[in-house]
């Protein structure tokens, strides 16, 4: 029963992640294209609208759709349906007048957020990007719902239709509007997000419409007390007591983004680099987080799964099964984030110049080191918050947030440092915030790391490849002269070498495979009488 739980989860993690990845691969060559217009100065003036648009988001929507996503799964469970249907009406309302409110409030800040960051030139893409601060409220609502019913389909499509939108109108206005003004071609993009969203919305408004999830919601279980009866005041603080912590949680990279595009340029010109250069190291940080934020896409999807699954698991009283899916999360997470982690750093020029062009490379090795511990802490914190210990999980990453602000702060005016000491520092605030949620998960849930069954053998797979990468990374570079091809045949070289070596030292299960849709019984069955796939 808990294999089938956990593939259920699982699946709908994998789900999600596929969604993701082609949402990123539609937008993979957005900013590089953006780029050829804009140049890395136009490229400054998109930054400073995300970092707050993103913290609004967090405070408006982020952690109500969690809220919903886990308290519909924990109503459903119990089969109270009267009662998740409540739910997701009044937090749908609530999300509405939220949205309103702050679309709003960041449309007149606009030229206010945009001085104070120092780019008072942007304040055309905070215009752009106050609408879809509605919208999104609006799509969340019922993103919840589908969430909380553990079907991640429609927000894996929804990720896919956002992201065509945001590339074919953001790209069509910026080559339109840059010759006109460059914060213009700027604010082009980031109305593409805008108008991706508008269709994002559409789409699950659409699926919401057609199926009608909630029509056949009018039972209760014998003996449960349906939330239904519940009055309005206590619903709502049902639903804040989750809602406000995690909407703490989800601002804190919001939080970060905004402490690097506040610090990172006034702190190197304080120590004397040129203004101008001060204003595209904070360009090439974005660029190399946006790199760094790609294999991380795996671990907000077990984030998104894990919540409801563990949530589900805690209402049925079966803390055996939410141990059983914690334990398979993390151990995913190890196996993805351990390569990518290494990858990033051992093969950081080429990575890099997959995407962008320039210097900004030399940035990437110090952010790299951060992947692992960004996944440890997004997978971390979902399964702390599927156990109703969300304060803690909230707690533990502020305090990385802290420790990276004052360290963004101290290192980027050390000149040895420069730009790198920000991509530091937010190494180490994650692996604060990771290592405090894995030591809370094994005091309070009997959840260990798994050293020998989960670190091991992907490490030893990993150091094989990071040995591969820096040895064909300059041949391949003299080879091919091309930046862009040359680092795509490195990460090609770097994928199998870790996959083959991770199949010869025995770091893949057989149940592992299982997890993983569209893997034929044939291939499991063949590399398991070579030897080469562990039963346990």
């Amino acid at each position: 029963m808990q294999q089938s739980r956990s593939e259920g989860f699982v699946r709908g993690a994998l789900l999600i992640t596929a969604g993701s990845l082609i949402s990123r691969i539609l937008g993979v060559f957005y900013r590089p294209v953006a780029q050829i217009p804009l140049g890395e100065d136009g490229l400054a003036l998109v930054s400073p609208p995300n970092a707050p648009y993103m913290l609004i988001l967090a405070v408006s929507s982020t952690g109500l759709n969690v809220a919903v996503s886990r308290l519909v799964s924990q109503r459903l469970a119990v089969g109270d349906l009267r009662g998740a249907r409540r739910v997701v009406r009044l937090s749908a309302t609530v999300l509405g007048v939220l949205g309103l409110i702050f679309s709003v409030l960041f449309a007149l800040a606009a030229p206010w957020m945009a001085r104070v960051q120092g780019f008072p030139e942007a304040t055309p893409g905070f215009l752009a990007l106050a609408p879809a601060i509605l919208m999104v409220t609006l799509e969340v609502s019922l993103r919840g719902l589908y969430q909380g019913m553990q079907q991640m389909r429609p927000a894996a499509m929804t990720m896919v239709i956002e992201q065509v939108g945001r590339v074919v109108v953001g790209l069509t206005g910026v080559f339109l509007l840059t010759p006109i003004a460059l914060n213009l071609g700027a604010a082009a993009f980031n109305a593409g997000n805008t108008v991706g969203v508008f269709l994002g919305l559409v789409y699950v408004a659409y699926i919401y419409l057609r199926d009608r999830p909630m029509r056949d919601w009018t039972t209760v279980a014998p003996g449960v007390e349906s939330w239904e009866k519940m009055s309005t005041w206590r619903l709502m603080r049902e639903i804040l007591a989750i809602a406000m912590p995690l909407s703490f949680l989800g601002a804190v990279l919001p939080l970060t983004q905004l402490a690097d595009t506040a610090l990172i340029t006034n702190r190197l010109i304080a120590a004397g680099t040129d203004v101008a250069e001060a204003k595209r190291a904070l360009s090439y940080i974005t660029n190399a987080t946006q790199l760094r934020d790609l294999p991380i896409i795996f671990a907000q999807a077990l984030y998104v799964s894990l919540i409801p699954a563990i949530s589900e698991s805690m209402a049925l009283g079966r803390e055996e099964q939410a141990r059983h899916r914690s334990a398979a999360a993390m151990r995913l997470t190890w196996l993805i984030g351990l390569p990518a982690t290494i990858g990033l750093v051992a093969a950081a020029r080429d990575a890099y110049g997959v995407l962008f062009t320039g210097p900004g490379w030399y940035v990437m090795a110090p952010l790299g080191w951060s992947t692992i511990f960004l996944m440890l802490q997004q997978t971390s914190s979902g399964i702390l918050q599927g156990l109703g210990l969300i304060w803690l999980s909230v707690w533990n990453q502020l305090l990385g947030v802290v420790v990276k602000i004052v360290l963004t702060w101290w290192w980027t005016g050390m000149p040895a440092l420069g730009a790198s000491g920000a991509a530091w520092s937010t190494t180490v605030g994650f692996l604060l915030s990771a290592g405090l949620n894995l030591w809370v998960l094994r005091r309070r849930f009997g959840l260990g790391i798994g050293v020998r069954t989960n670190i091991l053998r992907p490490l030893a797979a990993s150091a094989v490849m990071a040995a591969a990468l820096l040895w064909i990374s300059p041949l391949l570079r003299s080879a091919i002269g091309w930046a862009r091809l040359s680092g795509v045949a490195v990460i090609a070289v770097g994928i199998l070498v870790y996959g083959a070596a991770l199949l010869v030292l025995g770091g893949i299960r057989r149940a592992d495979l299982e997890l993983v849709p569209g893997v034929p019984p044939a291939v499991i069955d063949r590399l398991r009488r070579l030897r080469l796939l562990r039963d346990s």
